[in-house]
């Protein structure tokens, strides 16, 4: 069994703890971390985590198999280069930075220390992206110059002002 930290108990944090706790025979969530304990403290009990103080504490814990980033974007960068410096795979939810540069810097340390880097992205699974992969890959497209898509949702109307979602730094 793999045992996994979570850092990150919002909405998609929880998303990916459900998705993944009891469903399972090969990976489990066991601690987590986030930055507000108190709103998080029934999930995480009736989920059976461990919370933690920080992702120093889940880095320093050699229980941990891997780390799960469900952060502000702003922060992936400096996540996935910590844990890579503690030897910890990382799963890190989109998008993975907010720069080329620090995109670049996180996947150099990842690659230096030797750890399983993946990004998580659930929408190349939709049909339409398998298609236009299928196509791609088939050359029916021809030379591919660039590519625009467009997703709406209604899930813009759950954020609030203060979440870190609506702040602009983050978008």
């Amino acid at each position: 069994m793999i045992d996994l930290a979570i850092v990150g108990l919002g909405r998609w944090g929880r998303v990916l703890v459900d998705s993944v706790q009891g469903q399972s025979e090969r990976v489990r969530f066991t601690k987590a971390a986030t930055r507000t304990p108190a709103n998080a403290e029934g999930y995480a009990a009736a989920k059976g985590l461990a919370l933690v103080q920080d992702l120093d504490a889940l880095l320093a814990d050699p229980t941990v198999d891997g780390i799960v980033l469900a952060t502000p974007h702003s922060q992936h960068a400096a996540q996935v280069i910590q844990a890579a410096a503690a030897k910890k795979p990382v799963f890190c939810e989109k998008p993975f930075t907010l720069t080329r540069e620090s995109a670049a810097a996180a996947v150099a340390a990842a690659t230096e220390a030797g750890i399983v880097l993946a990004v998580g992205h659930n929408r190349r699974f939709l049909p339409a992206v398998q298609r236009m992969h299928a196509l791609i890959a088939e050359g029916a497209i021809g030379k591919l110059l660039h590519v625009e898509g467009n997703m709406s949702g209604h899930v813009g109307q759950r954020y609030k002002a203060g979440m870190w979602r609506v702040d602009p730094s983050e978008s």
